[in-house]
């Protein structure tokens, strides 16, 4: 990756002495690259140019002056799955995806932070998961409720004896492989590729529009201000929540299923 950068920066300033390269030049160059490529892309590219001048000691360095600016990054909103297709997508999933996901939506959850559930933060009696600030993007500890189906069903996938406070709630599963196995089902589901990320929109927006305060949205959803949950994690789609049956009918409640 470094060499590919390396040479992309070599074809505009490879014959000129680095000590006239001023931070106009760098502007342009920044500019010229924008219209070809993703501003990612761009991002990598300058911060290679800053490194490069950074190591020949060229002071100040032009590559890192406030003048020279990145292409604007537009994110994509999410786009969170109606009742029908989030059926579809477990549908297709394979068994032992199956309650990990349904967990992430019912539970408005980060992937890392069901990847990084261990039966130490299961409240079974209580019907909720403990978030240690240590799992959460925020660094802010929480409490997650879930309904009882939901937490039988994790309860039937590990047995009590096995149930030792360092194991993962979810055995083997990680961000990569998730995001993977859901563009995999929607593939399969033939419905537009959604992404586990827009599991958790889908459950705040249901919370939002089933009437929760602004306030108690936000801590549920973990975040520091309930605007945040208002402007970003609620959608205009439709009320409709999956029924109980329909999810259990889907689980695989074997332990085979999430090893």
């Amino acid at each position: 990756m470094y060499r590919s950068h390396l040479r992309k920066i070599g074809e505009t300033f490879g014959d000129r002495d680095p000590a006239s390269i001023m931070a106009p030049d760098v502007a342009a160059w920044v500019a010229e690259q924008a219209e070809e490529r993703k501003p990612g892309t761009v991002a990598q590219y300058l911060d290679v140019f800053k490194m490069l001048l950074d190591r020949i000691g060229i002071q100040p360095n032009p590559a890192r002056d406030p003048r020279v600016k990145l292409p604007r990054r537009m994110t994509e909103e999410a786009n969170p799955p109606s009742d029908e297709h989030f059926i579809a997508i477990i549908d297709k999933l394979l068994s032992r995806w199956r309650l990990f996901f349904i967990t992430i939506e019912q539970g408005g959850l980060r992937i890392g932070e069901a990847a990084a559930l261990r039966w130490a933060d299961v409240d079974v009696a209580g019907l909720r998961l403990r978030l240690p600030r240590s799992a959460t993007k925020t660094g802010t500890s929480r409490w997650v409720q879930l309904p009882a189906w939901l937490m039988e069903a994790i309860e039937e996938n590990c047995p009590l004896e096995d149930r030792v406070p360092a194991r993962l709630v979810f055995q083997g599963l990680n961000y990569s492989s998730a995001r993977q196995a859901m563009s995999r089902a929607c593939r399969l589901a033939k419905v537009p590729n959604y992404t586990p990320h827009d599991l958790r929109h889908r459950r705040i927006s249901l919370w939002h529009q089933s009437g929760i305060p602004a306030r108690e949205l936000a801590e549920r959803a973990g975040h520091s201000k309930p605007s945040m949950s208002l402007d970003v994690y609620t959608h205009v789609m439709p009320v409709s929540e999956v029924s109980n049956d329909q999810f259990l009918a889907l689980i695989d409640p074997s332990p085979a299923a999430l090893v």
